[in-house]
């Protein structure tokens, strides 16, 4: 039974399952993509739904936890020894291990470290010299990054809900948890940033009267409600109205279209009646953006079975008549269809990004700068056994560590 948790404690920490479930999902996002153009979302599907899947997926976190575990065991086991463990630890530790033979240890070794730049430690029969700062706390912040990213992954695969609404620019806010206010306006502007050429915000108020703001934008996405708020595509919301010598009784109605950009077509709803209005948001004349101005004006396209009767244009609040056919665009209004996620692996996942810049902030400078070496000697039943490790600057500790043991083989000879 030992061997056994043994072995399976080996396979979980190994370094290698890391890139092994990568390499299985990769492979099944080959083998996916043969049959669909959407393979990414499709093998996003299966995991989150199929158990086998999700459980190939959480081997990675548990790894990463696994790792944490003996790489902090190794980082204490090799501190341990640089002042009284013993035995030494385990040799595979360290780069290189030798074993001399040396009655006691030599009474100048220790001033022969320190005039090399070392900082040494000496009980009775051990000797430990070091200098430069440790990576080890670093290595743990990327396997806790590792840890939150696959973990959060994992949680957002399985777990994650999503609610799709338009929000209208003059109604009420409401998210899928029943919380709201008032949409005050929506606002599409030009952007200073590096990244984004436009901004949109969303001004929220507590209620119509105004109360207290919040404003949402694209990113960083908002929490609101327990759900994060993504604004995904423009549009316009249209009240309009329909009449026609043959439709006395005209048709009235309401809806959210996908017109934005202007020059993009969406068909208005005329229940039954034998007509058809195709419609387009017009360019400005001046250049500006209608959505970002407010102004807006339709290209109204009429048809009547296969037979094309007219096109005009109307502006928000307007009429255009035509061969007693009237068509009113009695409102129009931004509208941004919005989604609201509810999937907590993303503060995960934002962690993970926050551990990882951490992380390399720094091991960049301790990496160049103040590389870590460590050295360990210890005399016992006649011989003296030697550790030694280096994080940078191998070369030159290297020169150090086999000067030493030349000192110590010189002196027993």
């Amino acid at each position: 039974m030992k061997r056994l948790l043994a072995a399976l404690w080996r396979a979980i920490s190994s370094r290698a399952l890391l890139p092994l479930v990568l390499g299985f999902f990769l492979l099944a996002y080959i083998v996916i993509a043969f049959f669909t153009d959407e393979a990414l979302i499709t093998l996003i599907a299966l995991t989150g739904k199929n158990f086998l899947l999700a459980g190939v997926l959480a081997l990675i976190p548990l790894n990463c936890l696994c790792r944490i575990v003996l790489e902090a065991r190794r980082g204490l086991a090799r501190r341990r020894a640089l002042k009284n463990a013993q035995p030494l630890p385990d040799p595979a530790l360290y780069d290189e291990s030798v074993e001399l033979s040396s009655a006691a240890p030599a009474g100048d070794l220790e001033q022969r470290l320190t005039d090399a730049g070392y900082r040494t430690w000496k009980n009775g029969e051990l000797l430990s010299a070091w200098r430069g700062v440790s990576l080890w706390p670093v290595r743990l912040l990327f396997l806790a990054g590792l840890l939150c990213l696959f973990g959060g992954i994992l949680i957002s695969v399985t777990s994650r809900q999503v609610s799709r609404q338009p929000m209208i620019e003059g109604v009420p806010f409401q998210a899928p948890s029943g919380q709201g206010g008032f949409i005050q306006r929506i606002v599409l502007r030009n952007a200073d940033g590096p990244i984004l050429l436009k901004e949109l915000l969303m001004e929220v108020s507590g209620s119509e009267q105004g109360g207290s703001f919040r404003t949402f934008g694209v990113y960083p996405p908002a929490l609101f409600g327990g759900a994060f708020v993504y604004p995904r595509y423009l549009g316009i919301a249209l009240t309009y109205r329909f009449t026609a010598p043959d439709l006395p009784a005209g048709f009235q109605d309401n809806g959210v279209f996908p017109i934005y950009p202007p020059g993009r077509e969406a068909q208005l709803p005329l229940g039954g009646a034998p007509y058809k209005v195709h419609l387009t948001l017009a360019k400005s004349q001046d250049g500006s953006d209608p959505y970002m101005t407010g102004s807006m004006e339709f290209v109204a396209k009429v048809v009547k079975g296969n037979d094309q009767l007219f096109t005009g244009t109307v502006k928000g609040g307007g009429e255009l008549v035509r061969d007693g056919i009237k068509l009113a665009i009695i409102d129009a209004r931004r509208m941004v269809v919005t989604d609201f996620v509810v999937d907590y692996g993303v503060l995960s996942i934002w962690l993970a990004g926050f551990l990882f810049t951490l992380g390399a902030c720094l091991w960049l400078p301790v990496r160049l700068f103040l590389p870590r070496r460590e050295m360990v000697f210890s005399w016992e039943g006649g011989g003296v056994l030697a550790r030694s490790r280096a994080e940078g600057s191998a070369r030159r500790h290297t020169g150090v560590f086999h000067e030493v043991l030349d000192v110590i083989a010189a002196e027993h000879a």
